[in-house]
């Protein structure tokens, strides 16, 4: 049967030992476990690359040390960002952040044996350097508005984002046309149109009490059909496009959660503190 160990920190207390390290002094309930400590230099690889690190271990309990394993899960993150950049009525924008775990801690991802030639007399501890793997399938997606490709849109948001994106902003702008009105005549210059043409063809204004000004607002408070085929007709492209840019950007990302344990020969185990790894 394995067990593990419980492990209460006591202030102040000493636990006399052959074999010790610079570890904070602690007190054991239950079975006594290896106690084991790691460092890992470099918390960020590229994918593919091993993890090296530094591991310090040992016992104060009577049964013989086994073995050293590294466990752990990997953790998948995605972040997602879209926005129409001429649009000032409102703010429009796809924000997300979703993170999952793809892979759970369920089993030892490196298995290194016990060796008496690792002891250290000076620091009364067994001390070794090792890596662990990483998967060069988990490298860091990164894609922005640098380049405009609808295939890739697809890819990172889905096959009907593009249309379900134009078709909510058009539900927004026509929900207040009046509020919209300079939103509309933004794209309408965009693709090209004339100003003073917008002006005399579709606008007219309406004097504020509150502001002592004149608002200017499409004409009868109605969307004119000419704006409406206008937008119709943008594409998704169009539609997040200002000044040079898409305002797109997807990135995908890995992280590690790394835990190294140390046993003896009848399975109990001790574990050292948790480490993130970024695979880049």
């Amino acid at each position: 049967m394995k067990y593990i160990a419980i492990l209460t920190m006591a202030l102040g207390v000493l636990v006399a030992c052959d074999k010790h390290d610079t570890l904070d002094d602690q007190v054991f309930i239950g079975n006594m476990a290896p106690q084991v400590y790691w460092e890992v230099p470099n918390t960020t690889v590229t994918a593919g690359s091993d993890v090296a690190f530094t591991a310090q271990y040992y016992t104060t309990g009577e049964r013989p040390l086994s073995h050293l394993e590294v466990w752990y899960n990997t953790v998948e993150v995605e972040d997602k960002q879209v926005s129409a950049p001429w649009v000032t009525s409102t703010t429009y924008s796809v924000v997300s952040s979703q993170t999952s775990e793809r892979i759970p801690m369920t089993s030892a991802q490196v298995k290194y044996m016990h060796n008496e030639e690792w002891w250290n007399e000076k620091e009364r501890a067994y001390q070794f350097e090792a890596g662990f793997p990483t998967s060069p399938t988990k490298s860091k997606v990164e894609w922005s508005n640098t380049a405009w490709d609808s295939t890739l849109v697809k890819r990172y948001f889905g096959e009907n984002f593009m249309q379900h994106f134009k078709d909510s902003l058009e539900t927004i702008l026509k929900t207040d046309v009046d509020a919209s009105y300079k939103d509309y005549k933004a794209l309408y210059v965009a693709k090209g149109g004339d100003e003073r043409v917008f002006v005399e063809a579709y606008t007219d204004s309406t004097f504020n009490d509150n502001t002592q000004e004149y608002d200017k607002h499409f004409k009868n408070h109605e969307l004119p059909a000419a704006i409406d085929s206008l937008y119709k007709a943008c594409t998704f492209g169009d539609l997040i496009f200002k000044g040079g840019d898409y305002s797109i950007s997807y990135k995908k990302q890995f992280t590690l959660n790394a835990i190294l344990r140390c046993y003896d020969d009848e399975g109990t185990y001790g574990i050292a503190l948790s480490k993130e790894i970024t695979l880049n």
